[in-house]
């Protein structure tokens, strides 16, 4: 992974008389391309050099002229900085009106803790598969479901994140300290680090950089860790808002926390982990609701290289973070889109559940719970269902769900059998015709 470095911008004195020459010639400053495109160099390199131009170097400048005018100078010791366009200014209006009043959101509300714990169990298999953990979702699902002990680092790597957000959620209305952050990263390498003392722990020596997987060539290299105390303070108060001359959008704050931790890389291991968790405690703590339920990593994992590209290049273009903001609002839209969709598949399997039950539920020999059970089992015979299994993603008490799992088998639509000490219920490979049977 590569990004080219822009070119030099010529003195500011002869910038402005670039500029001054094209606004006489008709053109307005302009932040983005004619397609309405945030560029970097790297992009706008490969670009047809526009009329009115001698060089698509002197477009660049051009453009990064126009851009100083309009950045947004952060609380951090780099500077970063940003710039509202239209574009973003229109994407969180978008996320803003989701999620007030929507009647995709207002859906989830009526299986409110069933989607949470669905949400938690994707963002923390996803989370931990961008940093190379190697089990399929739905091994890793049948382990977060049953509260299996996990059996290998992949495992571990995924339970420990699943510990994690469970942890933010329940702390998301404190304030963020270094103290926090900590203890969150704790949670994200207990047991996965090379040397124990490292976890809850900021690295005590420079030894550290982001490296290209493919060509070994050192991508970033963190501030020395001297600093990193002082800079985890700036961090926390910017997060919580403490340090903000003017209004910085609490999505857009906490896009910048994600940015900001993973480029100090305070940590031995585990700082992608931790940075993506950040995202979601900030986010929280400002009552974006909607985003209990979203599993950002799973559209981060799906363009990976996009992310890592999109660190590169508010790096090499003065730290720059609109680049990082555009991509996280792209993956944040995708994740709420993704949700909305889900809610809708899951609702109409329910409702398909509930016709073809209708006589079950007439006679109220069924509950909708265990409707779902049916309608599943219906389309995976042999499926397997455990009372611990059934409880997880209901969020229902244990005596509940066995009592559920126990009525279908006395009704004939499940088989009750044992597995050491365990008891399974088994989807028969007949079920379908015996419920219309019975109908």
């Amino acid at each position: 992974m590569k990004i080219v470095a822009p070119p030099r911008l010529p003195a500011t004195e002869e910038l402005l008389k670039l500029v001054v020459e094209k606004v006489q010639s008709g053109m307005m400053p302009a932040t983005v391309d004619e397609k309405r495109r945030y560029l970097h160099w790297d992009k706008i390199r490969h670009l047809k050099t526009p009329d009115k131009f001698d060089s698509i170097e002197q477009y660049w400048h051009f453009l990064k002229f126009s851009r100083r005018g309009q950045q947004k100078l952060l609380p951090f010791t780099e500077e970063f900085s940003y710039i509202l366009t239209d574009d973003i200014q229109k994407n969180i209006h978008e996320i803003d009106t989701q999620m007030r009043g929507s009647i995709e959101a207002e859906n989830i509300g009526k299986d409110k803790k069933k989607y949470i714990i669905r949400s938690l169990m994707d963002e923390a298999i996803s989370s931990s598969q961008l940093e190379g953990a190697a089990t399929t979702r739905k091994v890793a699902r049948d382990m977060l479901r049953h509260n299996k002990e996990p059996e290998d680092y992949s495992q571990r790597m995924i339970y420990n994140n699943y510990q994690a957000i469970n942890f933010i959620d329940k702390y998301k209305h404190d304030d963020l300290t270094p103290e926090l952050i900590l203890e969150l990263h704790k949670i994200v390498t207990d047991n996965i680090i090379d040397n124990p003392d490292d976890e809850g722990r900021f690295r005590r020596d420079d030894d550290i950089n982001v490296v290209d997987n493919l060509t070994g060539n050192v991508l970033h290299s963190p501030p020395e860790h001297q600093s990193l105390p002082d800079r985890m303070k700036v961090l926390c108060d910017f997060a919580n808002g403490n340090m903000l001359n003017s209004f910085v959008h609490p999505i857009i704050r906490a896009i910048i926390v994600h940015f900001a931790l993973a480029y100090d890389h305070p940590f031995v291991d585990g700082n992608g982990r931790t940075a993506r968790a950040l995202f979601y405690w900030v986010a929280l703590k400002n009552n974006y609701w909607l985003f209990q339920y979203i599993t950002l990593s799973t559209y981060i994992k799906k363009a990976q290289s996009q992310y890592g590209e999109s660190f590169l290049m508010v790096e090499s273009d003065g730290f720059d973070l609109t680049y990082f903001i555009n991509n996280q609002l792209k993956f944040i839209h995708q994740a709420i889109h993704g949700l909305f969709d889900y809610v809708d598949k899951k609702q109409n399997e329910q409702s398909n559940a509930l016709d073809l039950l209708s006589a079950y539920l007439a006679d109220g020999k069924l509950n909708s719970r265990q409707a779902v059970i049916i309608q599943h089992a219906i389309k995976h015979p042999g499926a397997v269902y455990t009372i611990a299994g059934h409880k997880t993603p209901q969020n229902i008490a244990y005596a509940t769900a066995k009592l559920d799992l126990e009525r279908l088998a006395k009704l004939g639509l499940l088989q009750q059998s044992k597995r050491g000490r365990v008891f399974i219920f088994i989807a028969s490979n007949d079920l379908e015709q015996r419920i219309k049977e019975y109908q």
